[in-house]
């Protein structure tokens, strides 16, 4: 049978079937298209070759439903079906059973279920390139991926294509990684090799595989549908190839209940962890290729219907035995108890804690490092460590990603992480890299009192800074939303690995530093140290005259009472605050008694009647004398120059648009000032 390339159409059958698929979790997109509706063009059948095709992807390593795969496809088999079981990837890390052999393991468990192709997916490189090579030499399967080359000699790192024949058609397949895997996984990893663009190489693939007379060709991609991807990057950047019949895909966890047609193509994707698996039944004739995708959720546990195939079961036992000798290897030792007690990290730093996050530092090199109390599951008694007790501490299979987050959304993550104090919360803030002290006692949303970096700097809240977390908060987990930035983005290995590491490098547990998390409930704040009064110096007044100077704010005219002095015009802070309300650029003025300075607060509308636009009476030439008046803005003290004046403080525009970021110019026509707070400020 060859493949009539202008007539042949693929007939996509969206029908409900006797299997009931599983709703998504949250978190998951979940897609299901209008059932019953059928595209299908051609002439009446024949020479009808049928085929089943049965898919998985992002399995992380949760392979307790592979021996319900094994027997579901075993039984398809028996009654005489052909059958190509294929991995979308992501499958080879995640889990105790997987990291401790490095992959090991969930290859011979894949060999034991059947599975006939493969594309590596970010994660299957946690290892690095080199492991996953060695990996393939153990694969009883077709490990696919047209667009991972060599940096340096730009040959194919893997089996780019394959072509399988069922009852003398012709079926061609190929696989795609995703070119995210470079930020996806630890840069490391994948040092000296390139992730080319999909669709360039699918293309490629396409041609070469209708050369060679294939029927159907089948793209097993890890790329996803996830809207952040870059569109040139999804899977259904290959759905649109001509001669491109079924996407098998993975990556963004998406569960599409009965696939997606795009252009004559259908992408499946299951979901994630085995909570389903795919089944397309094809039909090939010399006319068409139709295509029926399904969704069949894995069953927890044997029934009369569907029991776990033996020999897979078997293959899962051994390995897990094996691991147990693993897991009992001693990583260090500890001459006190590491707290891991749920009332204690849910609710202050504990010893465990601040190793784990000294730990996730060392891994990636950011500046801070912050993972949730409620991920923290165990204690260490004093003794021996094992690498069981840190699966035991951290069971999950969480991995560390770091962001790129500024420092007043830091500041908003720390104050949730302490606004169910002082009750214990999963939410509580774990943190390295930095010593916050928080007042349990104040208004939920204004607790934290400081932030002060390991050089001793305060936390700057203009600053942007590189945080390690994990990667179940980077996804707004326990309600850190204010971390799920795709600024900077890039995954690292998992967070035990991390933490077993650390341990297992020699650090000495004993000088292990608390005091990253502080609560200073009813402590008194320290006396500012009080500076010898400097000898005064004898000031020289300045000559300042009167004037109407007219400003135009976003092209209003305001009038305002200003002084001319040396050249430069001087306003009342207030007046400013008050024309500038409600433009996107306004700013509250207050007294602040205590630190005694002028404290304009960005973003808030001043609160003034205008009373401050009237004249103060005399309007003659005045003295100025030049003042060292403090001005803070949001906190952090800025270089205004400032004139004192009848009891007031005059201010340059410039030297507030420079601070605040609004345009100042002259606008010589109209002979006027000119602000357009829509502008950057400019010299």
């Amino acid at each position: 049978m060859k493949k009539k390339l202008l007539a042949m159409m693929t007939a996509i059958v969206l029908a409900f079937t006797m299997f009931v698929p599983v709703m998504a979790e949250e978190g998951t997109a979940t897609e299901t298209p209008e059932s019953g509706t059928v595209l299908e063009v051609g002439e009446e059948e024949s020479s009808e070759v049928n085929f089943t095709i049965v898919h998985t992807n992002d399995v992380h390593a949760r392979i307790a439903g592979e021996a319900y795969v094994a027997s579901y496809v075993k039984g398809l088999k028996d009654s005489g079906e052909n059958v190509l079981l294929i991995s979308a990837g992501d499958v080879l890390h995640g889990q105790t059973i997987a990291t401790i052999s490095q992959g090991k393991a969930i290859v011979d468990i894949m060999n034991a279920v059947g599975y006939d192709f493969m594309v590596p997916g970010n994660h299957d490189f946690n290892y690095g390139i080199a492991r996953l090579t060695e990996l393939e030499k153990s694969m009883n399967f077709k490990l696919l991926a047209a667009n991972v080359v060599s940096a340096a000699t730009k040959a194919n790192v893997y089996t780019t294509c394959a072509v399988t024949e069922i009852d003398g058609l012709k079926v061609g397949l190929f696989g795609l990684a995703t070119p995210e895997t470079v930020t996806k996984t630890n840069p490391k990893n994948v040092a000296g090799y390139d992730f080319t663009a999909p669709v360039a190489a699918a293309i490629e693939m396409v041609d070469l595989l209708e050369e060679q007379g294939c029927d159907v060709i089948i793209a097993i991609t890890h790329l996803g549908l996830d809207n952040e991807t870059a569109v040139k990057e999804r899977s259904t950047a290959i759905a649109e190839i001509p001669g491109v019949n079924i996407v098998i895909d993975g990556h963004s966890h998406t569960v599409l209940e009965r696939g997606r047609v795009v252009k004559n193509a259908v992408i499946a994707q299951t979901g994630e962890y085995l909570n389903n698996i795919g089944v397309i039944n094809v039909s090939v004739t010399e006319e068409t290729i139709k295509v029926t995708p399904k969704l069949i959720e894995t069953p927890e546990e044997d029934s009369d219907n569907w029991k776990a195939d033996k020999t897979v079961l078997d293959v899962i036992a051994r390995a897990e035995k094996a691991n147990l000798a693993i897991t009992s290897q001693v990583i260090g030792k500890t001459p006190v108890k590491l707290d891991g007690e749920r009332a204690d990290v849910r609710a202050k730093e504990t010893n465990l804690s601040a190793l784990l996050t000294a730990a996730m530092l060392k891994a990636t090199g950011a500046d801070i490092s912050i993972t949730n109390g409620g991920g923290i599951r165990a204690s260490i008694e004093a003794g021996d460590i094992t690498k069981g007790d840190i699966l035991t501490v951290l069971p999950f299979g969480n991995f560390i990603c770091t962001v790129d987050v500024k420092g007043s959304e830091f500041i908003k993550a720390l104050e949730h992480g302490v606004s169910s104090q002082p009750e214990v919360a999963a939410h509580f803030s774990q943190v390295g890299g930095i010593k916050v002290k928080f007042d349990s006692s104040k208004a939920v949303g204004s607790r934290i009192v400081s932030v002060t970096m390991a050089d001793g700097t305060e936390l700057d809240p203009a600053k942007t800074y590189k945080v390690a977390t994990n990667d179940f908060m980077a996804a707004g987990g326990d309600n850190y939303t204010m971390l799920g930035t795709k600024a900077g983005y890039m995954e690292f290995g998992a967070l035990d690995e991390a933490l077993i590491d650390y341990i297992a490098s020699g650090v000495d547990i004993s000088k292990v530093e608390l005091g990253s998390m502080v609560d200073v409930k009813g402590e008194a704040p320290a006396p500012a140290p009080v500076a010898p009064a400097p000898e005064p110096t004898p000031v020289k007044a300045m000559v300042a005259e009167p004037t109407a100077a007219t400003v135009y704010i976003n092209g209003k005219s305001v009038a305002f009472q200003a002084y001319y002095i040396d050249g430069s015009n001087y306003f009342k802070l207030r007046d400013i605050a008050f024309a500038l309300n409600d433009t996107g650029k306004q700013f509250e003025v207050t007294w602040d008694a205590e630190k005694s300075l002028i404290d304009m607060l960005a973003g808030k509308a001043y609160t003034s009647d205008g009373s401050e636009l009237k004249s103060n009476g005399d309007n003659g030439v005045k003295a100025a004398v030049s003042t060292s008046a403090v001005v803070a803005l949001d906190g952090t003290v800025i270089e205004v120059e400032c004139y004192h004046i009848d009891g007031f403080n005059y201010f340059k525009l410039r030297d507030l648009g420079r601070n605040i970021n609004f345009g100042v110019n002259w606008d010589a026509a109209a002979s006027a000032i000119s602000v357009v707070t829509a502008e950057s400020y400019a010299e």
